[in-house]
């Protein structure tokens, strides 16, 4: 008798230890890079925040249309600020003008 409840016990361990393997499985699949979209877009959207920044800091150093001459240095300043590459940079910062 005590060898068959050894028996069912040892099932139930290795069941749940299947069921533990897939609900891990699982999470990484698909819950993970769920999460992981949402951080993206939440820093996306600090990034075109500080973009606004920086060009409304270049409207007001120079009020007429000059400022846009100087969209160069506002790539530089957003790129260090946010420790982002110039090329991303250079998207926000002309995606925030065009807002503008």
């Amino acid at each position: 008798m005590d060898s068959i409840s050894i028996q069912g016990n040892s099932w139930l361990g290795l069941l749940g230890s299947v069921g533990l393997l897939l609900a891990s499985y699982l999470a990484k699949r698909y819950v993970i890079p769920f999460l992981q979209v949402g951080k993206r877009q939440q820093y996306a959207q600090y990034i075109a925040v500080i973009a606004d920044e920086v060009i409304d800091e270049l409207r007001l150093k120079y009020p007429d249309r000059q400022w846009l001459t100087h969209l160069d240095e506002a790539i530089k300043t957003l790129a260090e600020i946010c420790g982002i590459s110039a090329d991303i940079a250079e998207r926000a910062i002309r995606a925030s003008a065009a807002r503008k």
